[in-house]
């Protein structure tokens, strides 16, 4: 999956979200790598109808057997974060090593914050939404895994106006 063929259909298909997690990250000047696209979505059920659309245009299939449609289901995905503890829909190409988009479906910050607060970046010369290093710090602290301690030391050094690279 290029991603940047994937934010351009997103683009295109109108579908508010804003770019989380490594991504967003690099494009506040971090280099590290990172293997998924994670998105925060508008969870409204035209959104979602135009997130799917573009997710099957682009091949994307759920990681765990339910349909895809099974995003719009907001019972459904209560229950899957009750039960499972489930944070994000998490979507990848059918082929074996194929690209990973996470939809956070439980983010600490929500979509209507993060929009608000999100810069316009650039991606591969596409215009993207990317979440605000406070953000991101609220997210990686809450997640609180090795790679975000990284990550947040690295934001931390941006807010300072430091070279995180360094």
């Amino acid at each position: 999956m290029r991603v940047v063929d994937l934010l351009r259909s997103l683009s295109e298909a109108q579908v508010r979200y804003v770019l989380v997690g490594g991504i967003a990250v690099q494009l506040h000047g971090y280099l590290r790598s990172t293997f998924d696209v994670d998105l925060v979505l508008a969870m409204d059920d035209d959104n979602l109808a135009r997130f799917i659309g573009v997710a099957k245009s682009r091949g994307l299939v759920p990681s765990i057997p339910v349909p895809i449609d099974a995003l719009r289901n907001a019972a459904q995905i209560e229950q899957w974060y009750q039960e499972k503890g489930m944070l994000a829909f998490a979507l990848r190409e059918p082929q074996v090593g194929g690209g990973v988009v996470d939809v956070l479906v439980r983010p600490i910050v929500p979509f209507e914050q993060l929009h608000r607060n999100a810069i316009a970046g650039e991606l591969f010369s596409q215009k993207v939404q990317v979440a605000s290093i406070d953000d991101l710090l609220a997210m990686k602290r809450h997640a609180n895994r090795d790679k975000d301690k990284l990550d947040i030391a690295a934001l931390e050094k941006i807010k300072r106006g430091e070279d995180p690279n360094a």
